[in-house]
């Protein structure tokens, strides 16, 4: 199971969600199955879909280290809904929740194992990207 996904349903109550509804991952075959070290680099500019297979990787039996910056803390699919008067609008009404005791990473992000530069402005100062050669250490770390 990668996480679990639940909506709040009820307009007064912001406490009252669905029941959590599992999301699962199938791994691929074994012969196409890659089981060595994984390195994520994260940060503010991972969000959305980023921020769930990050999630999901939290659970991949092979070690997953996170390397860099907590993520955004945005993961809600959007509830689109039209007015009356033919505007649109989205209201994110999601929760994502970890496996194993039910966690959201929502606001806060999901921290890394590895806190690390700020590619954003280590780019921007033109200096090296300080976590990705952490995450290259890592990954030596574990294949040694």
């Amino acid at each position: 199971m990668a996480y679990a996904k639940r909506a709040r349903n009820d307009p007064t109550d912001p406490g009252r969600h669905t029941h959590p509804q599992p999301v699962r991952v199938q791994p691929a075959p074994d012969r196409f199955r890659y089981t060595g070290p994984v390195a994520v680099l994260t940060g503010g500019e991972t969000y959305s879909a980023g921020e769930t297979l990050t999630q999901a990787l939290i659970q991949r039996p092979a070690r997953t280290v996170r390397i860099g910056q907590n993520t955004q803390g945005v993961f809600s699919d959007v509830l689109e809904r039209i007015l009356p008067n033919g505007w649109t609008f989205g209201l994110p009404n999601e929760e994502y929740l970890t496996p194993s005791g039910g966690k959201t990473f929502d606001g806060e992000g999901i921290p890394p194992d590895i806190r690390a530069g700020n590619f954003v402005q280590e780019i921007t100062k033109g200096t090296y990207d300080s976590a990705f050669a952490e995450a290259l250490a890592a990954i030596r770390c574990q294949t040694e």
